[in-house]
């Protein structure tokens, strides 16, 4: 075991002794403390002065959360709540799984008030409920927090969950990240070394025409049949294309639609050319009998997009494999978007304090020291990324560090935005018509703009006073 192994592990054994010994009772963070103090005092008068009080225990609650997730995920969570638990005796959980439907389902529980005191959320959904007043303002709770290093946390992570009544990305923290999964480019080493291709490197992302120069040597036709077997790339996540040739899809205030503009057209050209033009990426009719996933795990796509949550999946395939950055054309690892769940602590809830514990206990070295050994995602603290908890040495892939990096870099997706994503459904809706029409990017997306800029407008009034 690495050294910073063992430091870890006698870090989270201080956290634990910690955790069970705070006081939980009260709901203003004081007022349990002070009665704990007094009772102790008074029972110290009628002991032997060398006999040193015990305090009593504090009052028992009983707090709810929720979670979807597939049976793999679900029991890493439940493990996680086993630990906290046993950390928290006077706290008893109740989980909420909800497999399916989650969004639609937690909507109903948020206008009906009876949401539970923390709240699962993916990044999209937190904010549009985050102005609903759905999540409990918890800024004073994490900066008085000493098991939540804030400078340590990815800012990626941390900053998708803040809002400043306008926007998110700035202001007070309405949630926390309980993981960040930035996405990478998987490849095919066994397609690699049959068609003699060199690996792309794990240090530093190729430009676009290294990247297409690669993708055009992995796409082939293996029968003669004049129908290609094996596609360079999956289909690209264009977002990342847009930010890695230093372009943007709204303006910094978010009042303006961007992708017009010369470095974003510029890079959805070049993605609606992988397709149409090279060839390389499969079009909508060669993606109709298997997905793009289905499509890399049979050996038909030699590269594809994807996050640290496929690392289980991808580890049980029976070819060998790895990761690389995702092309880049101004050479910065913003070239792509990352992903991210995070927990908040209900607005209304009955019990905040141990709400908020909750959501520390998640997002804090214990928590994630036991989601990461999964494999599932990337700890949320920089200082665990070269700990063999998440390296795994002997595990697929040979250079995890490369989500590291990619974590360093990549941003929330635009989904996250805005409370209000109109402007993104019409943005969505017309895309289709991009990669399967024949107007150029900058006509395409310079006669969208209006309509986008509509939306933009009237669903969120507040970012225009």
């Amino acid at each position: 075991m690495k050294k910073s192994s063992i430091m870890m592990l006698t870090l989270i054994t201080a956290l634990t002794v910690t955790a069970c010994s705070s006081n939980n009772g009260g709901n203003n963070g004081t007022a349990g403390n002070n009665a704990a103090g007094s009772n102790a005092a008074a029972s110290s008068n009628t002991n032997a002065a060398n006999k040193e009080s015990e305090q009593p225990p504090a009052e028992k609650v009983e707090i709810s959360i929720s979670s979807w997730g597939a049976p793999d995920e679900r029991k890493v969570f439940e493990a996680v709540l086993d630990e906290f638990q046993k950390a928290n005796p006077n706290i008893k959980v109740k989980f909420i799984h909800i497999p399916n439907d989650y969004t639609t389902k937690m909507n109903t529980m948020i206008a009906g008030n009876s949401a539970p005191d923390v709240i699962f959320t993916s990044d999209g959904d937190f904010p549009r409920w985050v102005k609903q007043g759905a999540f409990l303002d918890i800024t004073q709770y994490v900066e008085a927090s000493d098991k939540l290093d804030l400078n340590d946390m990815w800012e990626g992570g941390l900053n998708r969950y803040r809002y400043d009544g306008k926007i998110t990305g700035t202001g007070s923290y309405y949630a926390l990240p309980k993981d960040i999964g930035p996405t990478v480019m998987y490849y095919n080493k066994t397609i690699f070394d049959k068609l003699g291709v060199p690996y792309p490197s794990a240090e530093k992302p190729m430009n676009w025409e290294q990247a297409l120069e690669m993708w055009k040597k992995l796409t082939v036709d293996e029968n003669g049949d004049g129908k290609t077997d094996i596609f360079g790339a999956g289909p690209i996540w264009w977002e990342g294309f847009v930010w890695g040739n230093s372009g943007a899809v709204l303006s910094d205030d978010r009042k303006q639609f961007t992708l017009n503009e010369t470095a974003a057209a510029d890079a959805m050209q070049f993605i609606y050319d992988l397709t149409n033009t090279h060839k390389v990426v499969p079009d909508s009719r060669a993606l109709q009998s298997m997905n793009d996933g289905q499509m890399f795990e049979a050996g038909k796509l030699a590269t594809i997009t994807g996050g640290r949550w496929m690392v289980p999946t991808y580890r049980k395939l029976k070819f060998d494999w790895d990761v690389a950055p995702i092309p880049s054309n101004n050479g910065s690892w913003t070239n792509g978007w990352s992903g991210s769940v995070g927990l908040g602590v209900n607005a209304k809830s009955k019990h905040p304090e141990a709400a908020f514990k909750l959501v520390e206990f998640f997002s804090g070295i214990e928590g994630q020291t036991k989601m990461t050994e999964l494999g599932f995602q990337i700890p949320n603290f920089k200082s665990m990324s070269d700990d063999e908890v998440y390296t795994q040495p002997g595990q697929k892939p040979e250079h995890s560090e490369v989500f590291i990096k990619a974590g360093e870099g990549q941003q929330a997706g635009t989904w996250t935005y805005l409370p209000n994503s109109k402007w993104l459904d019409t943005l969505n809706q017309n895309l289709s018509k991009f990669w399967t029409g024949k107007e150029s990017a900058v006509d395409f997306f310079t006669k969208l703009k209006p309509q986008v800029e509509k939306d933009l407008k009237e669903g969120n009034p507040e970012l225009f006073q």
